[in-house]
């Protein structure tokens, strides 16, 4: 009974969804434009050796539209959850009968899932028709699927983590900021991390921002069940970290409320 109100928010939250997607849509169509200007350039990079590190043009441009589809599909729960304590609405879920941190990503996962499979029929029209279809796509996807959505949890948890901070800084974009700046660089968002070098590979293959972005796109380009199950192991550590730290931030921020008697 617990889990089941928070798939109720989930459902719910993608059932809301669905009447902003055109709209989302309407606001997200660089996607088009991000995905023909890497086209263009991977075009001249590998017209001379074909394949870099491993990847073929059609892998490192299918590649590129599973990261940008995780990163446009992230939810607002930073936002969200800033809002609720800057104006005080989160003294008023102090009282309810519910895991504040967990409703959040409940609601988080729902808003993203619902975005991130528009955004992921958008990707395979345009890059099918840029680069054509993908080897090995539809027996990779029932493994990729999960491993994606792996990466939107912790994206969700991510946020929610920093909008927490809300509670001592107020304003919380600029962490924001830096962890995007952190996904884009050392969690391959733009381009496989085989091509950094070995010594930068090594090391961003194992922290958590190429689990949001790196291992989930990988699975799908690349295939194979060694780098699924690093993937779904990896993601299942940061996911229990991330949510652990969030529970302990918001225990700690309710402790700070009711100091300040509000």
């Amino acid at each position: 009974m617990a889990m089941s109100k928070y798939l109720d928010v989930f459902r719910f939250s993608v059932r809301d969804q669905t009447a902003y997607l055109p709209a989302f849509m309407a606001r997200n169509l660089f996607f088009v434009v991000i995905l023909f200007v890497f086209f263009s350039l991977w075009r001249v990079v590998f017209a001379e050796s074909g394949v870099i590190a491993g990847f073929t043009i059609v892998q490192t441009l299918w590649y590129l539209t599973f990261t940008e589809a995780i990163e446009l599909s992230r939810s607002s729960v930073l936002q969200t959850v800033q809002a609720d304590v800057k104006d005080g609405t989160i003294a008023y879920d102090l009282t309810r009968p519910y895991s504040y941190v967990v409703f959040s990503l409940a609601r988080g996962v729902g808003e993203a899932v619902a975005k991130l499979a528009l955004v992921l029929v958008v990707g395979f029209v345009v890059a099918t028709v840029f680069v054509g279809p993908l080897p090995g796509y539809f027996s990779a996807l029932p493994f990729g699927v999960l491993v994606i959505f792996g990466g939107i949890v912790l994206n969700v948890l991510w946020h929610l983590v920093i909008a927490l901070l809300a509670f001592w800084t107020e304003e919380v974009m600029p962490f924001h900021w830096i962890l995007q700046k952190l996904v884009f660089i050392l969690g391959g968002m733009f381009f496989p991390i085989e091509f950094f070098p070995d010594w930068l590979a090594r090391i961003a293959r194992v922290l958590p921002f190429a689990f949001s972005a790196y291992w989930p796109a990988r699975t799908m380009v690349a295939f194979s069940f060694d780098g699924f199950l690093v993937a779904v192991v990896g993601q299942a550590i940061y996911i229990g970290v991330l949510l652990a730290l969030a529970l302990g931030i918001f225990a700690l921020a309710k402790r700070r409320v009711h100091a300040h008697g509000g």
